[in-house]
């Protein structure tokens, strides 16, 4: 790894991992972008988080968002296998997305892999603008929105 256009006295590459450093770098993107946006990242700026827990209280699904630029993002969203199939995951996203319409939002994205659930979200009126089908095994990545 020897590229000396990217590389002078007061500067150099490493491969370490420092949390504060990681922290450091996400704050001021995130400093960057909100000044860059006039502060639109910020609104709503509200996270939506909701759990499925069975009877004893463990979390058994979620799904977990990000609201900005007036939009729902959907980062993580997860059921038990032994939960699927019932209605849960419709109930999760829908309120996710009516909590997000109450906020403003009017637009909801997300991506998944053809072995998770890309047909889950076109059920729920996601549809795909985008794919990566590079990966190895025919592995494909969607990239799917919702106006909301």
């Amino acid at each position: 790894m020897n590229n000396p256009a990217h590389y002078n006295d007061e500067l150099k590459i490493v491969f370490e991992d420092h949390e504060e450093d990681y922290h450091a770098v996400c704050s001021n993107l995130y400093q960057y972008n909100l000044r860059e946006t006039n502060g639109l990242l910020k609104k709503p700026g509200k996270n939506i988080n909701l759990f499925l827990r069975d009877k004893t209280g463990k979390a058994v699904g979620g799904i977990f968002c990000a609201t900005y630029c007036y939009t729902l993002y959907i980062d993580n969203f997860w059921i038990d296998e032994e939960y699927r199939g019932n209605g849960y995951g419709e109930s999760l996203i829908m309120q996710a997305e009516s909590i997000a319409v109450s906020e403003g939002c009017k637009l909801s994205h997300t991506s998944t892999f053809s072995y998770q659930s890309p047909e889950f979200y076109k059920k729920m009126g996601y549809e795909v603008f985008g794919m990566i089908d590079e990966y190895p095994e025919g592995i494909i990545q969607y990239f799917l929105k919702k106006r909301l």
